[in-house]
């Protein structure tokens, strides 16, 4: 038997409703932001990621999912939703002032091939936001106010936010340097060795070696005196808002074009909800536009692993306004113009096509929680009448045809 690819996943019954339940929850809070949505494909060339996220990242350098094409160009599945939307936004010029602030949101499956676990695998589905133009703690503080909304909204609770803000320029450069002399004096894991030389700021991502680090020098010690005010009015703003954060020294996301500040959100066991940041010069690096941008992504599955955990369920029981059963052959054929009668006027019906018992049919009008049973034999044709078993009332009454619709809609 062929089976799903490792680290794929199939969804059905309860899990996509909660999926969609989620996502209908998110759709309404960024619309309430008067956020946009953009939808972008699903792959790539793979000149947009090595510019875009950076070729010494994890995500480029050993888990891209890329192919040629049948004319030799190198595609790839999108790892991430940023790049593709600066991508985006750049051939097709959304870019012009009036359009600023510019306010995205995206949902879309992305591909990386890492070691399958809980809550990540290889394919997965990603929100994010990006907001364009604007430079300043208000926006900043927006960003990372939408963040904690959705998750206050879908009732997950004891998260915390983590925050810290990356050197730009030459201080940026100064501070690599001296980080780079300090992690050379420590016991590292491979992975972290070759890093020192290729991307410093990525071994402060290690899970293995973290706790190592608790000495590092603090890169907000070498911002400019243009970082520092501007990191202070986001803290101040956010005192303001009343969102609680820490501090972090060793938070520096795991993409090369995060500038500024940066976020993420974790659990209660220190598990990443979301993240984010600014990211000011990946539009000037891809398509020399000055555009100042923040924003954040969320993995779904992580959030639905979240709400599990936490014994929240976001999507409704499924119920059957009605479940109609045919007791003889006439009765079912006019049973596919009741259904259609029934599902014109905005009823959620269903009917046994399976030919059961009148107990076993019975069965299944429970587990589909239907609030009426609708039974029609040739007796019923005769006298132009259903028998209609209401499951809330335990009351049963015969219907004329006519009435059908507006008895079930009394019951609702």
């Amino acid at each position: 038997m062929i089976q799903k690819p490792r680290g794929t996943v199939d969804l059905y019954d309860k899990k996509v409703k909660e999926f969609f339940a989620l996502e209908m929850i998110i759709r309404n809070i960024v619309d309430l932001y008067n956020y946009s949505e953009i939808k972008t494909p699903i792959f790539e060339s793979t000149d947009l990621f090595l510019r875009g996220v950076g070729s010494e990242t994890d995500i480029v350098s050993k888990e891209m999912y890329t192919f040629n094409d049948k004319k030799n160009r190198s595609l790839t599945l999108k790892p991430e939703g940023t790049a593709p939307t600066v991508r985006a936004i750049l051939e097709n010029k959304m870019y012009i002032n009036e359009n600023l602030p510019l306010k995205l949101f995206y949902f879309s499956n992305m591909f990386r091939y890492e070691r399958p676990q809980n809550g990540r695998q290889r394919q997965f589905t990603q929100f994010g936001v990006e907001v364009f133009g604007p430079k300043n703690a208000l926006i900043d503080s927006e960003v990372l106010c939408l963040a904690v909304n959705i998750l206050n909204a879908i009732g997950i609770e004891n998260y915390s936010v983590h925050l810290n803000y990356l050197a730009t320029g030459e201080n940026r450069q100064k501070y690599i340097a001296d980080l780079k002399i300090q992690l050379s004096t420590l016991q590292l894991c491979d992975d972290c060795q070759t890093r020192i030389n290729t991307n410093p700021l990525r071994v402060l991502d290690c899970k293995v070696d973290s706790a190592k680090f608790s000495d590092i020098k603090d890169m907000k010690e070498y911002l400019s005196q243009e970082d520092q005010t501007q990191y202070s009015h986001l803290k101040t703003t956010l005192d303001n808002l009343a969102i609680k954060y820490q501090e972090d020294k060793l938070l520096v996301r795991g993409l090369d074009y995060y500038t500024g500040y940066v976020f993420e959100i974790k659990d209660k066991n220190g598990s990443t909800l979301l993240g984010g940041g600014r990211f000011d010069n990946l539009v000037n690096e891809l398509g020399q536009v000055d555009l100042p941008a923040a924003g954040f992504g969320m993995g779904i599955e992580r959030i639905v692993l979240a709400l599990e955990e936490a014994n929240i369920s976001l999507s409704e029981q499924t119920t059957l306004d009605a479940y109609i059963i045919g007791l003889s052959d006439k009765a079912k054929q006019f049973s596919n113009i009741l259904l259609l009668m029934l599902r014109s006027a905005g009823l959620k019906v269903d009917f046994d096509y399976m030919n059961r018992s009148m107990k076993s049919a019975f069965k299944q009008s429970e587990k589909l929680n239907a609030q009426n049973i609708i039974i029609i034999g040739d007796n019923e044709l005769k006298e132009n009448v259903v028998v209609i078993k209401n499951q809330i009332t335990k009351t049963e009454q015969k219907v004329n045809f006519d009435q059908i619709v507006e008895t079930i809609m009394k019951g609702k």
